[in-house]
């Protein structure tokens, strides 16, 4: 796992000094700090979130399961959010396509922004969610709360049925403690 940490940590390092559009790599920042899929960060619109409460509410006709995801900011995200919000405020979406700023930015920019770094092939943005699930189940963290934060749907339908817990508070800490460790692989 020493070796998955330093690529992230370069991919980040990478990301940030690539020069690219500031709204792809706020984008990916986002992805990376929520575990969301990264057609969910992409499309996401201010009416969304809650900076004060530092939370987001993902409207279930935007959500894979069709259920209302809600998730915890770490203060990593609520800070980068504040600042674009001067950049795409005025605007529905955080990422407003470059050419129609009524419609959200492509998830192909995520593929067009790896390839200009070199990272095609090596990493794809799909696998954010599966390296975070991985290290925070290697850190000891419930898997209720994970399936949770990857907005997994739970398999077992009677226990679908009385589990209705978010775990918010205690997926805050834990992706507090998830942006925590992004920042310092991102030191390396």
């Amino acid at each position: 796992t020493r070796r998955s940490s330093d690529l992230i940590g370069q991919l980040l390092r990478d990301l940030e000094g690539h020069g690219g559009r500031h709204e792809t790599i706020t984008a990916f920042r986002l992805m990376w700090l929520t575990l969301t899929r990264p057609r969910e960060a992409v499309e996401a619109k201010w009416e969304e979130f809650d900076l004060d409460a530092a939370m987001w509410r993902i409207p279930a006709g935007r959500m894979k399961m069709r259920r209302e995801h809600v998730v915890p900011l770490p203060t990593q995200a609520v800070e980068m959010l504040r600042a674009l919000h001067g950049l795409t405020g005025r605007h529905a979406h955080l990422f407003p396509h470059r050419d129609d700023k009524t419609k959200p930015m492509a998830t192909a920019s995520f593929r067009q922004a790896l390839n200009v770094l070199g990272w095609a092939g090596k990493y794809s943005p799909h696998a954010t969610r599966t390296t975070g699930s991985t290290r925070l189940n290697e850190m000891g963290y419930t898997a209720d709360w994970i399936e949770r934060q990857l907005a997994h749907a739970e398999p077992n339908a009677v226990r679908r049925t009385y589990n209705h817990a978010e775990h918010l508070a205690d997926r805050a800490r834990m992706m507090q403690q998830w942006a925590d460790l992004l920042d310092q692989w991102k030191k390396g």
